[in-house]
């Protein structure tokens, strides 16, 4: 994962558009959320343990025919206010009991401007976003 974080970081270019998939059963929880930037296209899954994963592979056809739903969500916030920037930091969230529950992302061009940090925590089997001010 470690890899990863630092291809979005440094390699990916500005964030561009994201889409959460919604479980088939439970309408209003989001299973997986599908980031875009410039240059790649990443996942942030709940694993079956609660855990979160980030991953390249193209999930969003097995997620489809599993009967997860999408939808675009860059016009919302907290989104529409990182769309445009670089990723500078994420940072990976482990709880007490050693799971890693959160993955906190910022999202500004230069250390001079206000960056957008968004978190991403897998609560049981969905993923809630928060914003840190």
């Amino acid at each position: 994962m470690i890899h990863l974080m630092k291809t979005i970081a440094y390699e990916s270019g500005q964030f561009v558009n994201v889409e959460y998939f919604f479980h088939p059963n439970l309408s209003a929880e989001i299973g997986a959320i599908k980031f875009w930037f410039q240059k790649k296209v990443f996942f942030v899954i709940v694993k079956p343990d609660d855990e979160l994963e980030m991953t390249e592979e193209k999930i969003d056809l097995v997620l489809e025919k599993e009967g997860y739903k999408s939808t675009q969500m860059s016009h919302e916030i907290p989104w529409k206010l990182a769309i445009g920037n670089h990723v500078r930091w994420i940072w990976r969230l482990t709880n007490q009991q050693n799971y890693l529950d959160g993955l906190q992302f910022e999202f500004a061009n230069n250390v001079n401007q206000k960056s957008v940090i968004i978190q991403l925590i897998a609560i049981a089997s969905r993923i809630d976003i928060k914003t840190v001010h």
